[in-house]
This record gives structure tokens, C-alpha cells and sequence, in this order.
């Protein structure tokens, strides 16, 4: 086992090839450095689902063994009917193999949604954790665990370079566009819904809300990022953030929305609450401020544009339209 991990202590944790996260509940998650593949041990995604790891070894096996045609596996497991479940030359600490993400959002599907066989703790941990995935992704759920980001490669040529920063404006562009249109004017609305019903002025309130927002993955005020940014107030801030703070705002946005909604509770509380089911370690930081995604997005287009004319050739990553979509979170 070349690969094997052996060496990993602690937990967060790393070896030539693997960064490790290990949850306070034991839940445990790697990813592979060069690739970004991810996945959870065994008994990490046995600790997470509150099972024992021989329950989840058991799943492995008889999914593993089903026939892809027909089988009785629950619908959330029957993609994976006879595939390979492990992220293939990878192992754990313990010399496992490490099971791939897909198979285990899957399971965490199934615990939070099909199987009684599991206390009621546990069941409520995987559905908070299954809306996460759902809004994520599974692989960018570890990402936020492990740590991993991407990174453009040094010797890569100018074409190469330009592709790259390209593709990365257009899964910004997306993250913004979706936080502008969907989770934005949800969180809005809810935030009006709570305060209608419980006679609230909205606008302190929903002033308040995105404070509090701000202060947890800040540690400041919008009003003193501006400041400190020598920015107007007319400027939107996250119209300067890049992806992963984007996809931060994001998913607390979607998550308090959840609980003002589903559990009634005041927006400022229900943002404590999103972020601790989010980012329960996270320690608070300025986010940088960068180039308006709006204006990169003109800027990159217009090159786009003079190297498309200049090759005589349609790009497949230059289109005309950049749409927004979600699968690239």
C-alpha cells in the first residue's frame, strides 16, 4: 500500500498524498491532494451516522455485490449496485480503503430519509447534513472539511492560464448569481415572513440578521469591512468575494433560512445555529477583497471574444452566454 496513510496524526492532519479531517464526533474525511477525489473512512461514516462500523461494512458489501439490473437496494443506493465504492489505491490510517463521496452522501440519504434502524440523534444530524450536501455537493462538503482547493498549475501556458481563470470566473459568476437570485431573496422573505408574524420591524431585523452573518465569518460589521475596504456604501460586498466565502454566504443563507422557517426561530439565532451546523471550528477572518465579479466577467468575456476571432474557432469554454449552474458547486 504505497499510499497508505499511515503516517497521519492529529486531526487535521496530512501525508504526501491525503488531507485528513476528523470531526469532534469521530466522523472522519480525506481528500486526495492532487485530484480533489474525497471520501470517508469506514468508521468515520459509521461515527457520523451513529451505527456501528460493521453495519456500514455490511452496506458496502451487499451493495457492491448487487446486481445492477435488478436488485432490492433502497432507490438512493441503486446507483452505486455493483460499482466500486473506494477511492481506488487510498487507504485510512488503519489501512482501509476510503469510501468515495458519492456513495457516501448516498448512505447519509438512506439514514436520513429510509432506515429506522438508527436513533433519532443521529437521523436529525444526517438531514442537517443532507441539506448541506444537496446544496453543496458532496465532494465540496469534505473540501470545506479538508481544506483543499484548487490550484492552477505554475509551468502551464498562457492559453492554459487564461482557461483556467475562465473556468474558475464561471464557477464564481454561478456561486453569485445564485446567491443573488435564490438564496438572498429567500433568506429575505423569511426574515419578512418571521417579523410579520411575530410584529418585528423588518428592516432592523433583517439589518441585524446579515450583522450577525458578517460578525461569525468576519468578525466585523458590513459597515466596517466597507470601512476598512475604503469602499461606499452603495458598493455589494460580495460582489468582491470570491468562490469559497460566496459559497459560504451561501449555505448559511440557505441553512437560517431552514430554521426560521421550519423551527421559528428569531433570524439572529437561526444564523448562530446555521453556523454552527456549518462551520462549527471556523475562527473569524476578513474575507479579501477582489475585483467586482461583474467586471471580470466583462473583462474576461471581451478577451474571450478577441481570441475566439483571432483563432477562427468556437472554444467550447468561451460560450456567449455564461450560465448559471449549480452542479458546478
Amino acid at each position: 500500500m504505497p499510499q497508505l496513510a499511515a503516517r497521519l496524526g492529529g486531526r487535521d492532519s496530512y501525508s504526501d498524498d491525503l488531507l485528513r479531517h476528523v470531526d469532534p464526533d469521530g466522523a472522519e474525511y480525506f481528500t486526495v491532494k492532487a485530484t480533489g477525489q474525497s471520501g470517508m473512512s469506514h468508521s468515520g461514516l459509521a461515527r457520523f451516522l451513529g451505527v456501528t462500523h460493521q453495519r456500514v461494512s455490511k452496506w458496502v458489501k451487499r451493495v457492491q455485490q448487487a446486481d445492477p439490473a435488478e436488485n432490492s437496494l433502497p432507490e438512493c443506493l441503486k446507483p452505486f449496485a455493483g460499482c466500486d465504492l473506494v477511492l481506488t489505491g487510498y487507504f485510512d490510517i488503519e489501512g482501509r480503503n476510503i469510501l468515495a463521496d458519492g456513495f457516501c452522501a448516498a448512505m447519509i440519504e438512506y439514514y436520513a430519509s429510509y432506515s429506522k434502524q438508527v436513533n433519532k440523534e443521529s437521523q436529525a444530524k444526517a438531514q442537517q447534513t443532507l441539506d448541506l450536501i444537496k446544496h453543496l455537493g458532496m465532494r465540496l462538503f469534505i473540501h470545506k472539511k479538508t481544506g483543499w482547493k484548487s490550484s492552477s498549475r505554475s509551468s502551464s501556458s498562457v492559453e492554459d492560464n487564461f482557461e483556467l481563470e475562465f473556468e474558475a470566473h464561471r464557477v464564481r459568476f454561478s456561486v453569485r448569481e445564485i446567491l443573488r437570485l435564490e438564496k438572498y431573496p429567500e433568506l429575505k422573505l423569511a426574515i419578512k415572513e418571521y417579523g410579520q408574524k411575530h410584529h418585528c420591524l423588518c428592516p432592523k431585523l433583517f439589518s441585524d440578521t446579515h450583522d450577525a452573518m458578517n460578525k461569525l465569518l468576519q468578525g466585523l460589521k458590513a459597515r466596517e469591512i466597507r470601512e476598512q475596504n475604503k469602499l461606499s456604501r452603495s458598493v455589494s460586498l460580495r460582489d468582491h468575494y470570491d468562490t469559497h466565502p460566496l459559497i459560504d454566504y451561501s449555505t448559511l443563507s440557505r441553512l437560517t433560512t431552514n430554521q426560521i422557517r421550519h423551527k421559528d426561530k428569531h433570524p439572529v439565532e437561526a444564523v448562530r445555529i446555521a453556523f454552527e451546523l456549518y462551520l462549527p471550528e471556523h475562527i473569524p477572518q476578513p474575507v479579501p477583497i477582489i475585483e467586482n465579479v461583474y467586471t471580470a466577467d466583462k473583462r474576461l468575456r471581451k478577451v474571450a471574444k478577441q481570441r475566439r476571432l483571432k483563432a477562427g474557432v468556437q472554444l467550447s469554454l468561451f460560450t456567449d452566454d455564461l450560465k448559471i449552474n449549480p452542479q458546478l458547486l
